[in-house]
C-alpha cells in the first residue's frame, strides 16, 4: 500500500513571505524618497541663501552709488525701500534708507538693510 504520511510543499513562496517582502520594499522605498526629498529641500535652501548674500552686496553697491535709483531686484525676489531723515540734536539731520528683500516664493524669512548717511 502507498501511504502518504504528510502533505509535500510545493515550490514557491506563501503569501505571508510575499507580503513581508513588499512591505520592506515599500518600506525602503518610503525612506529612499525622505532622503532624496530632504537633499532636494537642503540644495534649494543653499541656492537660495547664496543669491541672497549675492543680493546683498548687490543692493549695497546700489544705494551706495546711485542713491536715488530704486535698484532692480533680480528674478525670484521682491525689493521695498523705505527712506527717512532723522534729526539731531547736535548736528545735522541724519538720512536713512531701509531696503527689505523678499524670496518670492516665501521659503526664506526676508532680511532687511538699514543704510545711515547714504551719499555717493
Amino acid at each position: 500500500m502507498n501511504t502518504r504520511h504528510g502533505i509535500g510543499r510545493q515550490a514557491g513562496f506563501a503569501l505571508i513571505e510575499v507580503l513581508i517582502s513588499l512591505g520592506l520594499c515599500a518600506l525602503l522605498a518610503a525612506t529612499v524618497a525622505a532622503v532624496v526629498s530632504f537633499a532636494a529641500r537642503a540644495d534649494e535652501f543653499a541656492a537660495l541663501d547664496a543669491d541672497a548674500a549675492l543680493l546683498v552686496q548687490s543692493i549695497y553697491a546700489a544705494q551706495r552709488l546711485r542713491p536715488d535709483d530704486l535698484f532692480d531686484a533680480p528674478a525670484g525676489w521682491r525689493i521695498e525701500l523705505t527712506r527717512g531723515i532723522e534729526a539731531a540734536a547736535d548736528g545735522p539731520p541724519t538720512s536713512w534708507r531701509q531696503v527689505e528683500a523678499f524670496a518670492r516664493g516665501d521659503t526664506s524669512p526676508r532680511f532687511t538693510l538699514l543704510l545711515l548717511d547714504e551719499s555717493p
